[in-house]
């Protein structure tokens, strides 16, 4: 008989959020390319049109061009209240100079967020002259300290005259975003912009899963089956498609469609599984998990029924008893029976790995998940685990929590 222990292990490519859908402004549609984007009311000195290809990723993209007076181009419908619905994640942007009005100097790529009469302003790091080619430029949104704006290696948001509540303020309560052809007094720049979306700040767009089964006799196989969540396999009006390439670490790849993905491995060993995705011939990233398996790293239910009694390892125990006073970690239930979640409760958002350990020392469950700050939930299967004791190892932001767990059938 072939017992099969499952393990499920998610791992998130995109910090998504529940109920927030993210803005995506690719201008690609054909019935409404520009969707929610207008003239300001007041200064709307814009001619505006599209253009075809946008060589990072093939598709279309809107042509601003300077008139005489304040020239603004809005979106008030799609990015009200950033601050509060995707904080942690990132305003990205590609940008293309075609005219500078005599400007002669390079110029650094910019966009704006708008709260009422309110503005805060995030300049890139990167710096385009006439006809030099597309930009693509990563924004984070995060909060202002009293000690400095948000910045990451691509540039450095700003608010002249504003304070750092003020600029939290606009960014939690924010009413448009904004973009501008206006660089000089000259009116005659023309400028290009093209997917003005909010994602992760790794760039991904989908999230995986892949649920890991293992054979303990027979064969000793491993199975993996990977799904996408969330995918944009297709472009839409609001979101630009996206291909996935998976390596499954032996030597063989898949494209992934609209299905789950099956792959078995027939040699226990380490296997390295990456999905790539790809926006036409723009590599947009990479994700990688490593897992292993062998037939000693998964208990049979009945390793410890008859006659000799489980090995317990007193001080493991005690030591776990004494870390679970960390409140930044709790099990719940314990002790558990088919399941137990273990809350979280972190300061900043990161990766945490768990194992699940019995009193010999030997690993009998592992996860990985990214986490967001504050209380997150990691739930583990322990339908599998016999009557005992265990230590759960919690690892975060290089520090590891042992807890005692229970098992009681």
């Amino acid at each position: 008989m072939i017992r099969i222990y499952f393990l499920t292990i998610y791992l998130f490519l995109g910090c998504l959020l529940m109920n927030a859908q993210a803005p995506c402004s690719d201008f690609n549609g054909t019935s409404n390319p520009l969707g929610n984007w207008q003239l300001d009311p007041v200064n709307n000195a814009v001619n505006y049109n599209l253009g075809s290809p946008n060589t990072l990723d093939g598709s279309q993209y809107l042509i601003l061009d300077d008139l005489s007076g304040g020239s603004w181009f809005i979106n008030p419908v799609d990015y009200k209240n950033i601050g509060q619905r995707f904080l942690g994640q990132c305003l990205y942007f590609d940008f293309y100079l075609e005219k500078d009005g005599g400007f002669n100097a390079p110029l650094h790529p910019t966009i704006y967020i708008l709260s009422g009469n309110q503005a805060i302003t995030f300049v890139a790091n990167a710096t385009v002259t006439p006809n030099s080619g597309w930009v693509r430029v990563r924004a984070p949104l995060a909060l202002a300290t009293s000690s400095a704006f948000p910045s990451n290696s691509e540039g450095t948001w700003s608010m002249p005259g504003g304070t750092w509540t003020d600029f939290n303020n606009v960014l939690n309560n924010s009413t448009a975003v904004m973009i501008s052809p206006d660089i000089t007094s000259s009116p005659s720049e023309r400028v290009y912009f093209d997917n003005i979306c909010i994602k992760s700040c790794d760039g991904c767009t989908a999230d995986f899963k892949l649920e890991t089964s293992f054979s303990t006799q027979g064969n000793n196989t491993g199975t993996v089956n990977l799904t996408l969540t969330n995918p944009i396999l297709v472009s839409t009006p609001n979101n630009p498609g996206s291909s996935y390439t998976v390596n499954w670490g032996d030597g063989t790849t898949s494209p992934y469609v609209f299905s789950t993905l099956t792959h078995t491995y027939a040699t226990p060993g380490t296997y390295t599984i990456c999905v790539t995705e790809k926006q036409g011939k723009l590599l947009v990233c990479t994700r990688c998990f490593t897992f292993c398996y062998s037939k000693s790293t998964v208990p049979s239910r009945e390793a410890n029924i008859g006659n000799t009694a489980p090995q317990i390892d007193i001080k493991a125990i005690g030591k776990a008893e004494l870390t679970a006073m960390d409140n930044e970690y709790r099990l719940v239930p314990n002790p558990a029976k088919n399941y137990v979640d273990i809350q979280t409760n972190l300061s900043s958002r990161g990766p945490v790995s768990i194992r699940v350990l019995d009193t010999s020392g030997k690993i009998v469950l592992e996860k990985s998940e990214n986490l967001e700050s504050g209380r997150q939930n990691i739930k583990l299967n322990t339908e599998h685990l016999i009557q005992g004791n265990y230590i759960v190892e919690i690892k975060s932001a290089n520090k590891i929590n042992s807890q005692k767990l229970i098992i009681s059938k």
